[in-house]
């Protein structure tokens, strides 16, 4: 089941139009809004995630950039943040580490949305025994 949650996230990622990289520090944070709908029910029960086309997910990898500049192997890290609406309103956001071992390690976080809302994702990235990496970016939302 896992391994499904991770071919939806990797197989999308690609396509995604709104993709947040950031490297710092000899990490690269890869960071993606996505509905909740692409995730299957059953996928979605294991995890605690509700499926709605109200509520988008936040996928955050922490990777290890190599010497040869290449970004592999996820690192734990404590994640945290809030979004805000264009009204003001913000949602702490709570993430939840999926570790699926052999080094693939993510964190998902659910947020309400509505159609076309463009909110703001502010994130703190404390990889292990490293400093926090603080991220901040916009993204509109469309929901399916």
């Amino acid at each position: 089941m896992k391994i499904i949650i991770a071919a939806l996230l990797f197989c999308w990622f690609p396509l995604a139009q709104a993709a947040e990289i950031v490297r710092e520090q000899g990490f690269e944070v890869q960071i993606q809004p996505f509905p909740s709908t692409f995730l299957t029910q059953e996928v979605a029960s294991l995890h605690g995630f509700e499926r709605s086309r109200r509520q988008a997910l936040i996928n955050v990898v922490v990777l290890n950039v190599q010497p040869d500049g290449q970004a592999r192997g996820a690192v734990p890290a404590e994640v945290t943040g809030f979004s805000k609406n264009l009204l003001g309103q913000t949602q702490t956001l709570s993430f939840k580490e999926v570790d699926e071992g052999e080094g693939a390690i993510y964190y998902l976080a659910p947020v309400r949305v509505s159609s076309e809302e463009e909110i703001q994702i502010a994130l703190e990235i404390l990889p292990e025994n490293a400093q926090a990496i603080d991220i901040k970016f916009k993204h509109r939302v469309y929901v399916d």
